[in-house]
């Protein structure tokens, strides 16, 4: 009886548990984005893409 108890409680606690742990985890990874204006926005896909083309064509 007092196993059931246990498993109970154990499944529980971890059923309410580990949701709470992934929400703090998303919160803290979300909490300080960097921000940027248009202009750092457009030189950086740019050079992303850049890069991207150039890695692609090495495939070819």
């Amino acid at each position: 009886m007092a196993a059931d108890g246990f498993v109970f409680v154990l499944f529980f606690a971890l059923a309410v548990g580990v949701p709470v742990v992934l929400y703090w985890a998303m919160q803290q990874e979300t909490e300080n984005l960097p921000t940027m204006d248009r202009k750092e926005a457009e030189r950086r896909a740019r050079e992303e893409g850049a890069r991207y083309n150039q890695s692609s064509r090495r495939r070819e």
